[in-house]
């Protein structure tokens, strides 16, 4: 499969802080366009400025225009899948090995520093230890149906309820706390007329960006 490669579109877009006289001044320079055709390129079609570059290029390409100012678009290029047919297929004789297993090679352990210091005329079996005893003649199996467990019945309260009265449907119950509502002072308030611009606008001037040492050169 093909390497991606993507079309750098361009649709007249600039960056609004830079300025449209800005960008197609940044424009002119970095393309060595003159004047005439710059302003042919802002009209708002849309036209290809690259047509195939790849990713890390075409990155590097849309940075360099986005920081002068110009807005472009990266759009996938279609990669052209090459279709295998059986006559790009080759069979093998039946038996051949297809994948060889890998051997691991052989290591050497260096034992001849090691000793076992054994005396075999010492050697004794360990004795095997007899369970523990455990004396259970105290333990008496109770056969009698009489259950172990005797329950007690409990006796269930006796509540009085008489001098408990019931509100007819409807009562209310809790009562709300009326809040008074609290008096502010407006004397002092003055109402401008109408129309009358509240929040005065400040014109920011637009900022001069030097692109001198920028190039489109993508090595």
């Amino acid at each position: 499969m093909s390497e991606q490669t993507f079309k750098v579109v361009f649709k007249g877009k600039i960056d609004r802080t830079i300025g449209l006289a800005r960008a197609k001044a940044n424009f002119a320079k970095l393309f060595k366009l003159p004047e005439s055709k710059v302003e042919a390129m802002f009209d708002g079609k849309e036209r290809t400025l690259k047509k195939e570059m790849p990713m890390d290029k075409a990155n590097h390409f849309r940075a360099v225009l986005k920081k002068a100012g110009i807005k472009v678009s990266l759009i996938k290029n279609e990669v052209e899948e090459v279709e295998k047919t059986m006559e790009d297929w080759e069979l093998n004789d039946p038996g051949t090995v297809i994948l060889r297993p890998i051997k691991p090679p052989e290591r050497h352990i260096e034992t001849s520093h090691i000793k076992v210091d054994i005396d075999f005329d010492h050697l004794e079996d360990k004795p095997q230890r007899d369970p523990p005893e455990v004396d259970i003649d105290h333990i008496v199996i109770d056969e009698s149906e009489e259950p172990i467990i005797v329950t007690k019945e409990v006796e269930v309260p006796n509540f009085d309820f008489s001098e408990l009265d019931l509100d007819e449907v409807g009562s209310i119950i809790v009562r709300q706390k009326k809040i008074e509502t609290p008096d502010i002072p407006t004397d002092d308030l003055t109402l401008d007329e109408a129309g009358k611009q509240i929040v005065e606008k400040k014109e920011i001037p637009e900022p001069e960006i030097d692109i001198s040492n920028i190039t489109l050169d993508v090595k």
